[in-house]
């Protein structure tokens, strides 16, 4: 057998995408065709420069064309890698059934290499042995026909290197699907990661509205009273308006610094602001003390041994009991109410209840359904408890919420 030498260059691979059938997507159609035509033009010199040897090639024009054939379409390795081994290994081993003709490097033995790679490679795995299967055919009857080695023996010499780009190409084929099914896995991750953020955010937003809420309705509703209660005594006796006006004052500077706070979370001021822990049920009595002060006599009654109650349930008491009292200010004062707190071993349990206006049985806070409200069952909802409003007997309005202390938020 003769093998001529010459250098060259190993093709360069992409990332290979999945296969479609006998056909592939045209990934690296420009390099492979270049690689083509340099096979092909050193196939050609090989030829050439071996002219006074050419009684040893058969007849010219047979092995021109299948040299031809077997180098360029060696371009659609990628494309169709099974029909191109296909291809090298017919024009390779079709000629030598009629005339046998000597085994060149670069126009016979590197293009079944290269076939039986890119198949390999490229092809599934169907397709990967029946282009081995063919490449491997053309071997056994190349090493049979040629003239110069034409014996068994020589076989396992040109099979073993056919063998060895096959494992290579399958292994390499077997590399690139794990690291496309990890990219695949990480773009999951990354996706679901950014739904969490995104279902998170949400959250957060809605958390930020209802203390908004919260503080807003609770502050603006009390300066709203006491501005009403300053200018009924400003037509009666002015000297007494300063109380319900500087309620008004203290009423709105609590409002900017509850909202500055909460503003400056949003902006990662956090550090820069006089910062103090949510209220809870600790904080009642100061809520109580205050709505009287405003207009709104609250009587606080406590069943069951006080407990410590986890951050955001504690809040969330303190929150409903504030909007309870709110609405009872702004929508059926004159009024008095009464906050009940029960705790046992599985909850805590708060009323509040308002008694109406006076002269108006049952004409309490029942318009308060709105943001107020739902506001209070988002809140009581998110920890697994309930909420009940309604008109209460013999007058007012009744907003009773239990949670479970166990509950873990959804």
């Amino acid at each position: 057998m003769t093998l001529k030498t010459a250098p060259g260059q190993s093709p360069a691979h992409k990332e290979p995408q999945a296969p479609t059938g006998w056909w592939r997507r045209p990934t690296g159609l420009l390099p492979d065709a270049l690689l083509a035509l340099a096979i092909t033009g050193f196939a050609l010199l090989d030829i050439v420069f071996d002219l006074d040897n050419s009684t040893r090639y058969g007849p010219m024009p047979p092995l021109v064309v299948s040299t031809l054939v077997a180098t360029l379409v060696l371009a659609l390795r990628r494309l169709t890698p099974l029909a191109t081994a296909v291809v090298v290994a017919v024009a390779i081993g079709g000629p030598m059934l009629a005339t046998p003709l000597t085994f060149t490097l670069w126009g016979d033995f590197l293009p079944l290499l290269l076939a039986t790679y890119s198949v390999a490679r490229h092809g599934e795995r169907v397709a990967a042995w029946l282009g081995a299967a063919a490449t491997a055919t053309t071997v056994v009857l190349v090493m049979l026909r040629n003239p110069d080695t034409g014996t068994v023996s020589n076989i396992p010499f040109a099979a073993v290197p056919i063998a060895v780009v096959f494992v290579a190409g399958r292994v390499l084929r077997a590399r690139a699907r794990n690291h496309s099914d990890n990219q695949a896995q990480l773009q999951r991750l990354e996706a679901e990661r950014e739904e969490a953020i995104g279902v998170a955010l949400a959250e957060e937003r809605s958390r930020i509205a209802r203390e908004l809420h919260d503080i807003v309705a609770h502050c603006v509703s009390v300066m709203v009273v006491q501005a009403g209660a300053a200018e009924d005594l400003l037509d009666r006796d002015p000297s007494l308006a300063h109380a319900p006006l500087r309620q008004v004052q203290e009423t709105g500077q609590q409002a900017v610094g509850e909202l500055g706070r909460m503003l400056g979370l949003l902006r990662g001021q956090a550090p820069q602001l006089a910062l103090k822990p949510q209220p809870g049920t600790a904080n009642l009595a100061e809520l109580i003390e205050h709505m009287a002060g405003v207009g709104l006599p609250v009587e606080l009654t406590v069943q069951g041994p006080a407990r410590p109650l986890p951050p955001g349930v504690d809040l969330t008491v303190y929150r409903v009991v504030q909007e309870a009292l709110t609405n009872a200010l702004k929508h059926a004062a004159p009024t008095t109410a009464h906050v009940l707190l029960r705790y046992d071993e599985q909850s805590v349990r708060m009323s509040v209840r308002d008694t109406g206006r006076t002269g108006a049985p049952g004409g309490s806070a029942s318009d308060q359904v709105g943001r107020g409200l739902l506001g209070m069952r988002e809140r009581v909802g998110l920890y697994g408890g309930t909420l009940e409003t309604g008109h209460a007997d013999g007058g007012g309005f009744t907003v009773t919420a239990s949670l479970p202390l166990q509950a873990a938020p959804r």
